[in-house]
């Protein structure tokens, strides 16, 4: 298997895993689980600071593969082999709706959060 060929399985795979998650008959935990997971990675607190060279950001790779497959673990199987088939039919790779613009709000919001942070900390030690 090539490098290319496991990108597109683990981009298939990634769009499966949004499609259950997405279907309104996936349990809540897995819903739960993948929300989670979302705001760890978008949360200015870690495990282990980002700034640590590659720790930092194997914390957060260790993080998003374990949740993946434990929410891959939490989707009965029967319902994951329909979103994969859905997948592999060639459907768009992730599904777009609302989420997008809360997303976007999401990150300006710890962007501008992260900005006052830093803010405050230079006016106080100033």
């Amino acid at each position: 298997m090539s490098l290319r060929d496991g990108a597109r399985r683990i981009r298939a795979d990634v769009a499966t895993l949004v499609r259950a998650v997405r279907d309104p008959h996936a349990p809540r935990a897995a819903k739960l689980l993948a929300v989670l997971i979302v705001l760890y990675v978008v949360s200015p607190f870690d495990l282990v600071p980002d700034w640590r060279a590659l720790t930092g950001l194997a914390d957060d790779l260790l993080v998003v593969a374990g949740g993946l497959a434990a929410i891959a673990r939490l989707i009965p199987p029967e319902q994951l082999a329909d979103h994969r088939a859905r997948v592999e039919a060639g459907g768009p790779p992730l599904p777009r709706g609302r989420a997008r613009p809360l997303a976007g709000a999401v990150m300006w919001l710890v962007a501008l959060t992260a900005l006052a942070w830093w803010g405050f900390g230079w006016v106080a030690g100033a």
